[in-house]
């Protein structure tokens, strides 16, 4: 009984030593959850080379080479160049690529309009399939004209003033010139009569050479109703007025200057400023430019004849008028009525005077009627031939 008790024994013993080894072992590698959260395994890699000669000693074993070093940084990117304000010739001619080369070549130590496109260390030459960007230096500016390169005659800065303004209707052209017959000086002495009143007037034509004057004043009771006179040059269109002086009664005179230099008309009193036009009249050389132009023309005096000119007052008034031929006709004389043949002046607008006029061929075509109407229609004074003074 005693030996197998020990016998017993002696096998417990011996389960329970293997059991215990068991557990060790399983514990080694690391089975357990612990173990398995701990720290990472060094993992350690042996190089196995050429078995070492029996002479030489068995090199030690070489560790693993380290993990790969990050990669270096990207060199910062060369600031591309400024856009060139003009264009650059795809082609550079031999010394401006030289210069070009030079420049690149010492872009490190000063500042040059020539940057290599390669993002590698500066060669000391540019290779020739590494484009180089020149920088076109600035255009200089245009050369600008002078302020004044030379003054403009103040005729030529006139006329180009004038041609901003013009009494010209849209579309309206300027009227045609008329060859002329201009009579020999002569007065010409006239009853006025306004409504009831009774006066006299008077015409006096002055040619001398190529300049000329002339007069018209008209009086009632002694007061002188209307002062007018037109002065110039008689030139390849008849009459050429300089200046026209025009006075009413009780009004201060004004005056319109016809600037043939300048080609401008202006005035003594508004600051009106016209185009001067060929064959231009003022509001009294008209009546001996008709003469003229009839004289030299009689045809122009046949029904359904027109004749136009621009007539200019005094106080800035300018526009194209009409001569329309109204047939033939007894004019009223201060002597009897005479055939004559009648010219109307119709007005451009509601505020133009209106005029007629009536022409004696038997006198060389001078005026033995003329007529001045308002805007009304009334007549503002007629004249009448009483006698003609050589």
């Amino acid at each position: 009984m005693r030996q197998r008790a020990l016998v017993l024994v002696g096998m417990l013993v011996v389960l329970l030593h293997a059991a215990l080894l068991g557990v060790a072992s399983q514990a080694s590698i690391g089975m357990s959850r612990e173990a398995s959260i701990g720290a990472p395994m060094a993992v350690r890699t042996i190089e196995t080379g050429a078995e070492p000669s029996a002479g030489e000693a068995s090199p030690p074993a070489v560790e693993a080479a380290p993990r790969a070093p990050p990669p270096a940084p990207r060199p910062p990117r060369v600031p591309r160049a400024p856009r060139a304000p003009s264009v650059v010739p795809a082609t550079l001619s031999a010394e401006a690529s030289a210069r070009a080369v030079e420049s690149a070549s010492s872009a490190a130590s000063e500042p040059a309009p020539v940057l290599a496109a390669a993002s590698a260390p500066e060669p000391a030459e540019p290779a020739a399939s590494q484009p180089v960007l020149v920088q076109a230096p600035p255009e200089a500016p245009a050369a600008s004209a002078p302020a004044v390169a030379e003054a403009a005659p103040e005729a030529a800065s006139a006329v180009a003033r004038a041609a901003s303004a013009t009494f010209l209707a849209a579309g309206e052209q300027p009227p045609p010139t008329y060859k002329t017959v201009l009579p020999a000086p002569v007065t010409l002495r006239y009853e006025v009569r306004r409504g009831f009143f009774r006066g006299t007037g008077e015409i006096r034509w002055l040619p001398a050479g190529d300049r000329y004057e002339l007069h018209l004043d008209a009086r009632l009771a002694g007061i002188t109703l209307l002062s007018q006179t037109s002065q110039g040059e008689i030139g390849a269109v008849g009459l050429e007025p300089a200046r026209f002086l025009d006075q009413r009664a009780r009004r201060a005179a004004q005056a319109a200057n016809f600037k043939r230099d300048s080609g401008t008309i202006t005035f003594s009193g508004p600051a009106t400023e016209w185009p001067l036009l060929a064959g231009t009249q003022d509001r009294l050389s008209w009546m001996i430019q008709l003469v003229g132009i009839v004289a030299a023309d009689p045809e122009r005096a046949t029904d359904g004849a027109t004749i136009s000119m621009v007539l200019v007052g005094a106080r800035g008034e300018a526009s194209v008028r009409t001569l329309r031929y109204a047939g033939r006709d007894n004019a009223e004389t201060a002597s009897g009525s005479v055939p004559a043949l009648k010219f109307v002046v119709a007005g451009r607008s509601a505020y133009d005077t209106r005029y007629e006029i009536w022409l004696d061929p038997a006198r060389g075509y001078l005026p033995v009627h003329a007529t001045a109407r308002n805007v009304a229609g009334d007549a503002e004074f007629d004249l009448l031939l009483e006698r003609i003074v050589p």
